[in-house]
């Protein structure tokens, strides 16, 4: 019969642990992720790919939530998912800046029958990319 400890955070594979970064290392089967490239690798494995409803993100583009229960959060210390959340921060404002200075243009818009709207732009090399605006929708009457 196992006795009750009151100071025990949880267990792992029927060992106690008294803390949640005690507790995250035993259930990875890994100490502490020090090294920022192989806190993105990890946490990419574990999300399976950055797999969200069905879709492969990127690390730019994937929600990371704070929910205790999902991934990466789920097996990551407090300390390091922080440090996840502030490396991705930071390449968004890497890759929006990148968008920044290709100085897209506005050349066109399109409305279509099922009342979608998509945008064209083109930016300062002669690239053009197409935005929808407003997805098809029905008509409210």
């Amino acid at each position: 019969m196992m006795k009750f400890e009151s100071n025990v955070y949880g267990y792992v594979n029927g060992q106690p642990t008294y803390s949640r970064d005690e507790f995250v290392y035993k259930a990875r089967h890994l100490g502490p992720i020090e090294n920022d490239a192989e806190l993105i690798a990890y946490a990419e494995k574990v999300t399976h790919h950055w797999l969200n409803a069905g879709w492969h993100r990127e690390f730019t583009s994937f929600y990371i939530s704070d929910y205790a229960l999902s991934e990466p959060r789920k097996s990551l210390t407090g300390n390091e998912f922080v440090r996840l959340k502030k490396l991705q921060r930071q390449a968004q404002e890497k890759e929006q800046e990148a968008e920044r200075s290709r100085q897209w243009k506005q050349i066109g818009t399109y409305r279509y029958a099922d009342n979608s709207v998509e945008e064209k732009f083109m930016d300062k090399d002669g690239n053009v990319k197409t935005v929808m605006a407003v997805a098809p929708h029905e008509d409210i009457c």
